[in-house]
């Protein structure tokens, strides 16, 4: 219940009241005065307001204010991860105050489509929208779990997903107008775009210290943000191209880090640019390189190491090969029917097939038969 109190540095009544969403109290100033009786009258007026409005929404067992922020926050352990689901689980949080939806048994199988609406309206994708519906479902699975929801209805809502725009593929002109659009901005993002380009990491793999360079092995040490804590696979080397080298060692002479702390912010702020000057994002960076790795013969597990994939299907989502590269690799089948063309042998100095006895070696043969 909510009341009022008063603080020795403070000429005004005090209202202390549950927050109604995460069910903690809070306290605020009336802009009442102690002294004054008609303002005492009003303060408790609106104490008495609160503790109705407490009364009305009572905490339910369960309900989700309850625990299912200690739940998201226990059980993704990747930071990026862990920040990318509480905002999604936020908007879902602002769905239900709108419709006064406060507990797991409340929520219905035809939620999952307004919902969807709800959030286009608000100008979000379809995949984004999606992708929050899908975690609204996880938390009803654990609400089922808990055994206070009976069933979970969002499971039941098939939403297809729209297929992802395709990444472009970089040009050799897209290189030079992004090199020339960074040039003018903030030193660290020239040294991330040349990162990404050079080695095909993510946007936020491109943050890392001296120490992580060896200059002498033409090596850097890259920290995988897909991979959880533990993986062997988290930290992972691949070579140095001594284009890239050139560049890191005049970052290094200035600043001990390639950048700061790389974020979502950061980003978008990057990818604006990027975008301005090529038409391409951050991500794109990384399907170029898939892509040259392919073009320059690279076996698939190669360029797989080199980007530190884990399997074949994410893998061939980065490659961009066209008709052109198929048109080569056809040039080199043999029509059917045709007869096989024998491999070109080696032939030595003197002209003979390599293997092939000389005369001498012939009648020296001939002779020990004898």
């Amino acid at each position: 219940m909510a009341f009022l109190r008063s603080t020795p540095k403070s000429a005004f009544w005090v209202l202390k009241f549950r927050d109604l969403e995460s069910g903690r109290w809070r306290e605020v100033s009336t802009r009442c005065r102690i002294d004054d009786a008609k303002d005492t009258r009003r303060a408790q007026r609106m104490a008495e307001e609160a503790s109705k409005k407490e009364a009305q929404s009572a905490p339910m067992h369960g309900a989700f204010t309850e625990w299912t922020a200690a739940y998201l926050e226990a059980h993704f352990a990747n930071a990026h991860s862990k920040k990318r689901y509480e905002l999604a689980w936020q908007r879902c949080r602002e769905w239900m105050r709108e419709r006064n939806i406060r507990h797991p048994a409340e929520i219905r199988y035809e939620h999952a489509t307004d919902f969807m609406d709800w959030r286009k309206a608000q100008g979000a994708s379809h995949n984004t929208a999606r992708l929050e519906l899908k975690l609204f479902s996880f938390v009803m699975q654990e609400a089922l779990r808990r055994e206070i929801a009976q069933r979970n209805p969002l499971a039941l809502a098939k939403i297809a997903r729209t297929p992802a725009k395709p990444k472009k593929e970089l040009t050799t002109e897209d290189f030079a107008s992004a090199r020339a659009a960074f040039a003018g901005r903030a030193p660290w993002m020239l040294t991330v775009f040349e990162i990404c380009a050079h080695l095909g990491c993510r946007f936020n793999e491109a943050e890392f210290g001296s120490e992580d360079v060896d200059f002498k092995q033409k090596i850097v040490w890259l920290i995988d943000s897909k991979r959880k804590d533990g993986d062997p696979r988290k930290r992972y080397a691949v070579p140095l191209p001594e284009s890239l080298a050139a560049h890191l060692r005049e970052v290094f002479e200035k600043r001990p880090r390639t950048s700061g702390r790389l974020t979502g912010d950061q980003n978008r702020v990057f990818n604006s640019v990027l975008k301005s000057a090529s038409g391409a994002t951050s991500h794109s960076l990384r399907v170029s390189f898939v892509t040259r790795c392919h073009r320059a013969g690279l076996s698939e597990s190669q360029a797989m190491r080199l980007v530190n994939h884990s399997t074949r299907l994410v893998h061939a989502v980065y490659s961009k090969l066209n008709l052109d590269d198929a048109r080569a690799a056809a040039a080199l089948v043999p029509p059917p029917g045709a007869r096989e063309i024998p491999a070109p042998t080696e032939r030595s100095s003197s002209g003979r097939k390599k293997g092939t006895p000389s005369a001498s070696e012939k009648r020296s043969r001939s002779s020990r038969a004898r």
